[in-house]
C-alpha cells in the first residue's frame, strides 16, 4: 500500500485503540496524524485495503498472546493475518531485547513495535514506546515502569512472509553483593515465615561473612537497627527503596549520598538470622505499594543458549 494511503488510515489509530507517546518520532507502521480518511464508499482501493489492515492490526494488539519470558516463536504473516502481537509483564528498569529474523523471500517489509499498556479512565490503551528500524535485526530498549507490554509484528497490507522472533529481558539492577552470582540466592520472595504468619518480603543471598554489599542505585541511605533485620540499610531513590538486612556492620551514615557500586556494609547474620549462615536479605519496595520480587530485577530472563529454530514457541522458567 502507498505510504500516503497508509498515513491517512493510521490517523484513526491515534483516536481509537492506540495512544501514541508524546514527543516520539513517527514509527514505521504508525504514521504521523493527518485528517481522518473519507468514508469507505469514496476510498480508493488502496485505502480500502489499508482500512482492513488497520482493523487487523488493532485486533492483534487487543488480543495479544500472553507469553512468558524469555520467548521465541516462528510466525507467518500474509493475507488476512497482517499482524501478530505478544504480551508480557515486566518491571520498570528492565531492558527488553528483541531479535527479528526476516524471511529473505518475504513479500514486503516487516515492522516491529513496542507498546506499553496504560490505563486511561479504566480503559487499556496502547502507548507506543519505540520501533525496530526496518533495516535492523535487533534492538534494546529500557522499559519505563512495572506493567504489561505488547510487541507487535506486522507487514504491509499486501505483504507476506515468515519471521523468527525472540524476546528477552535483562536484569534491571547490578548484583548487590561483591562476587556473588544467581546461584547464591537460596531463599525466594513469598516463602512462608514464622509458621505462616508472614511471607518473605525479599530474597536471601548466601555468601561469606564480611562480603561487601553494594548500592544498586544512586540515592541516600538510612542505617537502622532492629530485632528482625539486625543491622540494616535503607537505600532510598525516587519512587523505590532498597532494603539490606542482617549486616555484620554498616559502612555508611544517616542521609549519606551514595552512587552505584558504593559499599553500604558487610554481610553477616544479625537480627533474627542469628545462628544461620551469613547472608544478605535484599528487598525492593515501590513507594506506596507492597514489596515486589527482586529476582527478575537481579537475574533477568534470557535464553542460556540459542533457542531451537524448529520450535514454534519456547518459554523459559
Amino acid at each position: 500500500m502507498r505510504l500516503e494511503a497508509r498515513q491517512s488510515v493510521l490517523a484513526a489509530a491515534a483516536c481509537g485503540a492506540l495512544l501514541v507517546a508524546a514527543g516520539s518520532s513517527p514509527p514505521s507502521s504508525l504514521a504521523r496524524a493527518v485528517p481522518a480518511a473519507s468514508p469507505v464508499s469514496t476510498m480508493s482501493p488502496a485505502l480500502v485495503d489499508g482500512d482492513r489492515w488497520l482493523e487487523a492490526t488493532v485486533a492483534a494488539l487487543n488480543n495479544a498472546a500472553e507469553v512468558h519470558m524469555p520467548f521465541a516463536a516462528l510466525g507467518e504473516l500474509g493475507g488476512a493475518d497482517v499482524a501478530a502481537a505478544y504480551a508480557f509483564r515486566a518491571r520498570g528498569g528492565q531492558t527488553l531485547e528483541i531479535t527479528l529474523r526476516r524471511d529473505p523471500g518475504a513479500d514486503g517489509p516487516l515492522y516491529v513495535e513496542v507498546f506499553r499498556v496504560v490505563d486511561v479512565l479504566g480503559q487499556g490503551l496502547h502507548e507506543r514506546l519505540t520501533a525496530l528500524r526496518p533495516s535492523a535485526s535487533s534492538m534494546r530498549t529500557r522499559l519505563p515502569s512495572d506493567g504489561t507490554y505488547h510487541v507487535l509484528v506486522q507487514t504491509g497490507a499486501s505483504g507476506a512472509g515468515h519471521y523468527g522472533l525472540t524476546l528477552e529481558l535483562d536484569a534491571a539492577l547490578p548484583f548487590p553483593v561483591v562476587g556473588a552470582e544467581a546461584d547464591s540466592i537460596r531463599s525466594l520472595f513469598g516463602a512462608s515465615r514464622d509458621a505462616g504468619r508472614r511471607n518473605h518480603a525479599g530474597v536471601d543471598i548466601f555468601v561469606g561473612r564480611l562480603t561487601p554489599v553494594l548500592a544498586v542505585a544512586a540515592g541516600s541511605v538510612m542505617p537502622r537497627q532492629d530485632a528482625l533485620g539486625g543491622n540494616t540499610v535503607w537505600l532510598n531513590t525516587p519512587g523505590t527503596s532498597y532494603y539490606y538486612a542482617h549486616l555484620d556492620r554498616v559502612a555508611v551514615h544517616e542521609q549519606q549520598r551514595v552512587k552505584v557500586g558504593d559499599v553500604l556494609g558487610y554481610v553477616g547474620n544479625s537480627g533474627n538470622a542469628g545462628g544461620m549462615p551469613s547472608h544478605l536479605h535484599f528487598g525492593v519496595y515501590r513507594w506506596g505499594r507492597e514489596p515486589i520480587d527482586p529476582l527478575p530485577l537481579l537475574i533477568g530472563q534470557r535464553f542460556e543458549a540459542e533457542p531451537a529454530a524448529s520450535s514454534t514457541a519456547s518459554t523459559g522458567s
